[in-house]
């Protein structure tokens, strides 16, 4: 899958309505993204009833034929219409079923009804949140086959990637024994989850001390190192480079 998918986007919001109006049956010229956050909404897709709950979301290429019937009850969706980067492919079935995480929905939290407008940088940023969403549940959708547990434990390792994870801490959530959750996360994932959460870490470390705003020592703790020595080791282990010298480096260039 290329790294970047949406060419443009004619269309954004992000509404809680309690009333909102029909879409006509007619095939449509862009890609359709949606998704609902509370409540429910009802689309025919070429004919056929889909009843979109909380987290679930559509995915429709050019040309399918779209019905949304008018919303009945409060209802916060989330709505993008674009097209696509020539080239670029889509592994999503039209119906995706409790798709969206916490990570999306923090994402789009920070993105205003109001915010695809001419005003500078608006559209370009809302392009790069779609993106990002959309190589979001492509990753998601390539474990779809394993095991549903890993998918819960990875959710999980997103959602608190800042906090002390661990196998035992992890396990306890999953109501799943230590060695069980062990050996599927190793099967389905190719490492251990130790390894996978330390990796996920180090690269939102990175991106911190890349950024500047935080000390080594605050960037250690707000990602659950208790011991900076351990933190600056595996580090290093990891990326090739101290964080020290990661923050010398990218602060003098």
């Amino acid at each position: 899958m290329q790294h970047y998918l949406v060419k443009d986007l004619s269309h954004y919001c992000n509404v809680t309505k309690s009333t909102y109006g029909i879409i006509l049956e007619h095939p449509i010229p862009y890609y359709d993204f949606s998704f609902v956050l509370e409540g429910s909404m009802t689309y025919y897709v070429n004919g056929t009833k889909i009843l979109l709950q909380k987290n679930d979301a559509i995915f429709l290429p050019p040309g399918t034929k779209r019905k949304r019937e008018p919303v009945q009850g409060i209802v916060h969706f989330v709505s993008f219409n674009f097209t696509a980067v020539e080239g670029a492919s889509f592994p999503f079935p039209q119906y995706m079923p409790n798709c969206i995480n916490g990570n999306i929905r923090k994402l789009v939290s920070l993105y205003p009804p109001s915010y695809l407008s001419t005003f500078c940088y608006s559209k370009e940023k809302c392009i790069n949140m779609l993106n990002y969403i959309l190589l979001e549940l492509a990753e998601a959708s390539d474990l779809t086959s394993g095991n549903e547990h890993v998918m819960k434990i990875l959710h999980y390792i997103e959602e608190h990637i800042t906090e002390n994870l661990t196998l035992q801490t992890i396990s306890s959530k999953m109501n799943l024994s230590r060695e069980y959750t062990s050996y599927i996360f190793k099967k389905e994932m190719g490492k251990t989850l130790t390894a996978y959460v330390n990796e996920r870490k180090l690269l939102l470390a990175k991106e911190l001390i890349i950024d500047g705003s935080m000390t080594l020592t605050d960037i250690a703790s707000y990602l659950g190192y208790e011991n900076y020595n351990y933190f600056s080791r595996i580090f290093k282990n990891n990326l090739g480079i101290t964080p020290i010298a990661l923050k010398q480096k990218t602060h003098d260039d």
